[in-house]
Order: structure tokens, then C-alpha cells, then sequence
């Protein structure tokens, strides 16, 4: 298990890391791309920007063509026979210098007549020559004369890019750790819980088949004990004891069976079969005592409801609930405990002034099978609660106990109104 969870783990990360790797690679090239894209539209104008006089180009108002050029960019003018005139040093935003990258002397036809990438040892550059024709000249310092020129070479450092292409590869690296470690720890915590819940799954299934097999065997070896004692006694008078033993086990038995049956039912779809049909909480309540009553004359059993409470489920499922509350409280109290059963505004309760109960006992009163030692009772499957507690999610309604020893123990159900659900 805890191999197989490592697996999923480092594969959920690999798959992460790559997922960013991708996305990362992709936004670089894209950047990387505009910025150069970028370099070259700016040679364009520039070219377009030297300034003209007569088809000549020449300094203006003694602004030499070098100081024309944008920050980063460099100019070289090229003879008519590929040697090189002149050449300007680029220089940064700060106004530092810019290594310019090594150009060919002399420059051989057609060299850069399209965009081509220069390295120097602090950037790289996009250059690309330009065909000036043949009367193009220009005033170089200390000459009186202009001078011929053919070729205009221009540069433009794409440091600012790779500025941004490194800062968006440093933010990306520390974007992608930062992802893989939340991813690791996400998926360690999100693991260690799914294996919890497993565990704890698994754990509540052993419980439920130990407890639904021991009380199964309680039965079935009294049916057992009983036609096995009738067998070997040979006597006709005890066959009646014998025959009324093992139908009463076998009663047992099948109320246990159909109390399984029912919490399955609920588990698999507590929804699908609950009516939402308009149900009078109250006269559920007062029916139930009075027949609880019946069968308890010397109990004290009261009711308080000062008016009608409709809510909106199945009858027989909220009597059921009802009676198996009032039933727990009969069973779990000494004989002359007094019950109260309180119905107002979709809330049902059932309190007791019985022995109540300890917190431990408190935390686990709903689980299938669970029976608190040295609790009064008169027996049971200790299905009781756990049925009601499922019949009352399943109305869409919530169910809590508060109770402490020596002061009793109170059930309070909460189920929608008809009301309530018209307003929604």
C-alpha cells in the first residue's frame, strides 16, 4: 500500500513538474521570439529614420549618425567595395558600453542581407545590412570632403529580452519548485487521509462482520443447543420448550436480518425511496407513546407539543423513528425513569432523566452494534440508533445527543418542514 502510494505520489509530481517544464519551455520561446521580432522591426525604422538630404546621408546640425542610433544599437557603414568606413560603439540604458559583436572585414557581398544572430561577450545582437544605393555619403569626423559609402550594417542588442527571458526563467524555476513542493505536500496530506479513511473503512467493515457474526452465532447455537438437546433426550415434553426456543431465536434472527437489510438499503441510497409527503410530526409522536404505553403501563411516558408540527417524509419511516428513540430510552433507564417526548417546529426530542452517559459512550451511541457496558438494557441488536440516525439523513434532517452521567440523556431530531421546503 505504502509502495503503491509513493508511486502515485512521484508520478503526481513528475506529471506536475513536467506539466510547468512545458508551459515554462513554451512561454521562453514565445518571449525569446517577440523580443527578436521586436530587434528586427526596429532595424527597419531605424534605417528609415537616418536623415536624408539631396540622396545623400549626412550629419545634421552636427549630430554625428552614431549619436542617431537608439540605445543598444550600433551602426557600420560599408565602401562600395565591402570595406568598412566607420562604426559606432553601442551603448546601454545606463549609458555603459556594449561590447558589439566581430563583423567581417572586409564584408562580403550580400553578407546579412537578412536578419542573422551575433554574439559578443556580453549579448547577443540581430544584424542586418541595407542597400543604400550609389550616391550615399556622409562627413566623417576630420574630413572636409563626404565620403561614399554603399551599405548601411545596423545592430540591435536583444539584452533587454534576454533581460526578461532570464527574469521570466528565474520566476518560473522558483514558480515550479513552489508547485512541486505544494504538490508533494497536497498530495502527501490528501495520500495519508485516503489511506485513513481506507484504513478506518476497512477497520468499521471488520467491526460490522465481528459484531453481525457474534450476534448471529448467539441464535443459531441456541437453536443448536436446543435440537440437539431434544434429540439425545428423547423426550416427548420437551419437544413444546425446545420448538418455542428455537422459534424464538429464529424471530431473532430475522429481525436482525431485516434490521441489516434496512441500514444496507439506507447506505446505498438513502434517497431514492424517502416520499417528501406532508407528515404530522406530532400525531407520529402522540400515536407512538400511546402505544409504547400499552406495553408499558408502569412506565411514565409524557408528551409536550403545544401545537401541530408538519414535516415532509414517509410516515412509517419517521414512526419508526420515533418508536425506536422512545424504545432506547425504555430500555437504557431503570423502571421508574420518566420519558419525555417534546414536538415543536420540526424538532423532535426525547429526553430521559435516566443514569445518561459517559463521553466515550456519547461519541459512539450511533454505530452499528455498539453496546456500552454496564448500561441498563433488556436486550437488543444495538441497530436501534444507527437505523434512526440513517432514516433521518435521509429525510435531509440531523440528529444529536447530549447527555451526562447521572443527569439523563437527550435525542433531538431536526427534519425539514413543509415550509421550509416551499420557500427553497
Amino acid at each position: 500500500m505504502r509502495s503503491a502510494r509513493g508511486r502515485l505520489l512521484v508520478g503526481l509530481i513528475g506529471l506536475t513538474v513536467l506539466g510547468m517544464a512545458v508551459i515554462d519551455c513554451a512561454a521562453v520561446v514565445v518571449l525569446d521570439a517577440y523580443a527578436t521580432n521586436r530587434v528586427d522591426r526596429t532595424l527597419v525604422e531605424v534605417q528609415r529614420n537616418l536623415p536624408p538630404l539631396a540622396g545623400h546621408l549626412v550629419t545634421v546640425d552636427g549630430v554625428a549618425v552614431g549619436q542617431q542610433m537608439p540605445e543598444g544599437f550600433l551602426i557600420v557603414l560599408v565602401a562600395p567595395d565591402g570595406r568598412i568606413l566607420e562604426r559606432t560603439q553601442p551603448v546601454s540604458l545606463t549609458g555603459e558600453p556594449v561590447t558589439a559583436p566581430t563583423i567581417p572585414d572586409p564584408v562580403p557581398p550580400g553578407w546579412a542581407a537578412e536578419p542573422l544572430t551575433l554574439s559578443s561577450s556580453d549579448t547577443r545582437f540581430r544584424m542586418r545590412s541595407f542597400d543604400l544605393g550609389e550616391h550615399a555619403e556622409i562627413l566623417l569626423a576630420g574630413q572636409n570632403s563626404p565620403t561614399q559609402f554603399r551599405y548601411a550594417i545596423i545592430g540591435g542588442s536583444l539584452n533587454a529580452g534576454e533581460n526578461a527571458v532570464n527574469q521570466l526563467v528565474v520566476f518560473e524555476l522558483v514558480a515550479t519548485g513552489a508547485a512541486a513542493i505544494a504538490v508533494s505536500v497536497f498530495g502527501a496530506v490528501l495520500f495519508n487521509r485516503s489511506l485513513r479513511e481506507q484504513k478506518q473503512s476497512e477497520q468499521r467493515l471488520q467491526d460490522f462482520v465481528a459484531a453481525a457474526s457474534h450476534e448471529l452465532r448467539t441464535p443459531l447455537t441456541t437453536i443448536r443447543g436446543w435440537a440437539e438437546l431434544q434429540r439425545v433426550s428423547g423426550k416427548p415434553e420437551l419437544a413444546a420448550v425446545a420448538l418455542s426456543r428455537i422459534e424464538q431465536q429464529a424471530d431473532r434472527m430475522s429481525h436482525l436480518v431485516d434490521q441489516l437489510l434496512h441500514l444496507v438499503s439506507l447506505a446505498q441510497d438513502p434517497l431514492r425511496d424517502v416520499p417528501r409527503e406532508p407528515v404530522d410530526l406530532r400525531g407520529i409522536a402522540a400515536e407512538s407513546i400511546a402505544d409504547v404505553s400499552a406495553l408499558h403501563p408502569d412506565r411514565r411516558i409524557t408528551m409536550d407539543a403545544s401545537r401541530e408540527s408538519v414535516v415532509a417524509g414517509d410516515e412509517q419511516a419517521l414512526r419508526q423513528v420515533v418508536r425506536n428513540l422512545v424504545d432506547n430510552a425504555l430500555k437504557h433507564t431503570p423502571p421508574r425513569t420518566s420519558v419525555t417526548v417534546s414536538v415543536q417546529d420540526g424538532c423532535l426530542t426525547v429526553a430521559d432523566e435516566g443514569p445518561g452517559m459517559a463521553p466515550d459512550v456519547v461519541a459512539r451511541v450511533f454505530e452499528r452494534f455498539y453496546r456500552a457496558e454496564g448500561r441498563t438494557s433488556s436486550g437488543g441488536t444495538g441497530l436501534g440508533l444507527s437505523i434512526v440516525q440513517a432514516i433521518v439523513l435521509a429525510h435531509g434532517g440531523e440528529i444529536t445527543v447530549t447527555s451526562e452521567p447521572g443527569r439523563g440523556s437527550t435525542f433531538r431530531v431536526s427534519l425539514p418542514t413543509v415550509s421550509s421546503l416551499s420557500d427553497q
